[in-house]
């Protein structure tokens, strides 16, 4: 049924925009190095207008949504999002911390198309500093429950200088568990740097493994520099729509919004007005895009233009697919 689903929206015509990061809750029950979401006013997204904007999306040609926040199984109305968001023919990803997900197992299986448990080290104390709690047992837990009720969540390990020595191990664990190993290199953000070219080359000879599934397009224009402001590879405000929880559009993308339009009307309308407009001729110029590599907009970005970076991305994708239900 998922293969299905996910073949037929390769199928369609591109629309634009393609991807929803939908930022369903700030409310965070880890405190994770790499991210500052913890640290804001803790809310969540209003039941039904998240389902007038699914109906919304739905009608605009969106494909994927992933919902986002903060931790997202923390929303008091996942289940019942994730049920309209299925009927809707939405191709859906929850990247968890899973401290939630025991409880909210059985509420939730067979809803989420690509479920991530986020793992970043196979060393338990190492994994629940990182995170900022404890919550390495979790994730052993959360997997061995996923299985039993026959899911095939993928383990999701962001990487830096500080966790590369684990990649050996994580690849193992994954195809022990054959499970694909989804790898991301941590980017610039919140005081963080972007993972050094030491890291990306690892990376991206790790791509090759079985059950491991890197988007190379992504790392190889990391390696590169990531976007010029002259001549601007991210597209984030017409391929993707960020939707924060209090109802409002995050311009031009949610790690650097300098605004936030609240949806008003509806969030075609809303997507549609003068002020995204604007926002849409200047994305990738800004003086803060420059050099910026943030994954969240580059997948979606890649769907415009013809280039090696979008070739690489579209045969990581099918490589992923192949493993994540051929395998």
């Amino acid at each position: 049924m998922i293969p299905g689903k996910i073949i037929r929206s390769m199928l369609r015509p591109i629309s634009q925009p393609v991807l929803c990061n939908y930022y369903i809750t700030t409310k965070c029950n880890a405190k994770c190095i790499f991210c500052n979401i913890h640290r804001q006013k803790g809310i969540h997204a209003n039941y039904d207008d998240v389902i007038e904007n699914l109906h919304g999306l739905h009608r605009m040609g969106v494909r994927f949504i992933d919902f986002t926040g903060g931790e997202p199984l923390m929303h008091p109305r996942i289940q019942h999002v994730l049920t309209e968001a299925d009927k809707l023919g939405f191709i859906t990803t929850v990247t968890t911390n899973t401290l939630e997900y025991p409880s909210r197992a059985g509420d939730i299986a067979g809803l989420v198309d690509l479920l991530h448990f986020s793992l970043d080290s196979m060393d338990r104390e190492q994994h629940n500093k990182l995170r900022g709690v404890p919550c390495f047992d979790s994730v052993m837990e959360s997997i061995d429950i996923a299985l039993s009720l026959g899911e095939k969540p993928d383990i999701l390990f962001t990487v830096s200088s500080i966790n590369i020595d684990q990649l050996e191990h994580m690849i193992t664990f994954a195809q022990q568990k054959r499970l694909v190993l989804i790898i991301n290199p941590v980017f610039s953000y919140y005081g963080n740097k972007q993972a050094e070219n030491r890291v990306l080359q690892m990376v991206l000879a790790a791509s090759r493994r079985s059950y491991v599934y890197v988007n190379s397009g992504i790392v190889r224009f990391m390696a590169a520099g990531g976007n010029s402001i002259q001549n601007p590879r991210c597209k984030a405000v017409t391929t993707a729509i960020a939707v924060s929880p209090d109802n409002c559009l995050y311009m031009p993308c949610f790690h650097k919004h300098t605004a936030m339009i609240p949806v008003t009307g509806s969030i075609e309308q809303t997507f549609d007005s003068p002020e995204v407009e604007s926002y849409a001729k200047k994305q990738g110029t800004f003086t803060f895009c420059d050099s910026c590599a943030i994954s969240c907009y580059l997948d979606s970005s890649f769907t415009i233009g013809k280039d090696s970076f979008s070739l690489s991305s579209g045969l990581s994708k099918i490589r992923y697919t192949w493993y994540k239900y051929f395998r």
